[in-house]
């Protein structure tokens, strides 16, 4: 929360002391640009190995941390690909994970591994998506696994920035403006990066937000991530729920994300009454005592609503029945067909019968 706070008041540059801090963290983060921009000429000039795969790799990246909508995106993209024949496999780092080397999360049939191991998006991803998940530290070596399962594509989810595996084709979203390198900023790479995407998708969190166009000329896509449905854990297998089952609810918002703010806007778009907030760090891992403060803060309202990945962690505890719910979010594309040719003329794929 320190930690989480500290970067909201920096990175936003908040009153004096945000000032301060961001301008005393200049120098750092001009040595963190010197350093990627020396990994990237180090790749580009071969000094450091790029390994090709046997299969198409494809890749749903950004420039920043945390916040663009990767995972939805790479859910769908990979489902899409599924749909039109491809067998698929998703394959993710496994962050706030303990495993170490390559982890099948799942098989196509549900989880095969807990969100200590391989972390709470992993086992979202292997909740919804009927095909292969893996997590691997090195890439290379989860889609040296994924070939073995007999996929003959596999979606990265954040890695654009992994340039050790060569890709098909790189989808790099972009959300809001361009900021200040790390840690003066959340940004991992300057605008310049862009150069190396295949396409570019302008995420739209809210109605209001303008649709801000790169100076880099490439393909451009607009996500709108729409709330489509509720998700209820039931014995820890997940069903829907019409999401207009918030309207004039009073419900406990419980959000640990990078970013909760849309999250917000969704409930209240919905006509959902929140009665109480409840916020905790990224990848936050829940603990008994975090599920009494939740049940303490939500025990006169009808509802608790939380994120997918949130309650990949929250399932667990003890919440009365068909009080705990997820809002599910889907992503709209603007020309989503011309996306998905896109993707599958770079990568040499053909449509199955």
């Amino acid at each position: 929360m320190v930690a989480q706070a500290f970067c909201d008041v920096v990175w936003n540059r908040r009153g004096l002391r945000g000032w301060a801090a961001w301008l005393a963290l200049q120098p750092a983060s001009a040595l963190f640009g010197t350093g990627v921009a020396l990994r990237n000429l180090a790749y580009r000039t071969g000094v450091l190995q790029v390994h090709h795969a046997r299969i198409a790799v494809i890749s749903v990246g950004n420039l920043s941390v945390g916040g663009t909508g990767k995972t939805p995106l790479t859910l769908w993209l990979a489902r899409q690909l599924a749909w039109r024949g491809m067998r698929v496999a998703i394959l993710l780092r496994g962050y706030s994970g303990r495993a170490g080397g390559v982890t099948v999360v799942s098989r196509g049939n549900g989880p095969e591994a807990g969100v200590e191991a391989v972390g709470d998006e992993a086992v979202m991803l292997a909740k919804c998506f009927a095909g292969a998940v893996l997590t691997a530290r090195r890439r290379i070596e989860g889609v040296a696994t994924a070939e073995e399962l007999g996929c003959e594509v596999v979606v990265l989810d954040d890695g654009f920035q992994h340039r050790a595996l060569a890709r098909d084709f790189d989808l790099v979203l972009l959300s809001g403006r361009s900021a200040a390198l790390l840690p003066a900023g959340p940004m991992r790479e300057r605008a310049s990066a862009l150069r190396r995407a295949d396409a570019i998708a302008i995420v739209l969190k809210n109605e209001e937000q303008r649709v801000m166009r790169p100076r880099v000329a490439k393909p451009l896509f607009v996500v709108r991530l729409v709330p489509t449905a509720l998700v209820e854990s039931d014995a820890g297998r997940w069903r829907e729920l019409p999401i207009g089952f918030l309207s004039g609810r009073h419900v406990a918002a419980v959000a640990g994300v990078a970013d909760p703010s849309a999250f917000y806007t969704a409930l209240r778009l919905w006509e959902a009454q929140l009665g109480e907030i409840l916020e905790f760090p990224d990848h936050h891992l829940y603990t008994r005592s975090d599920w009494q403060r939740i049940s303490r803060g939500a025990r006169d309202l009808e509802l608790i609503v939380t994120t997918e990945k949130d309650l990949v962690k929250l399932e667990q505890f003890p919440f009365p029945r068909g009080k705990l719910v997820a809002l599910r979010v889907t992503p709209q594309i603007d020309n989503a067909d011309a996306l998905i040719y896109m993707v599958m003329q770079h990568a040499g794929l053909s449509q199955a019968a």
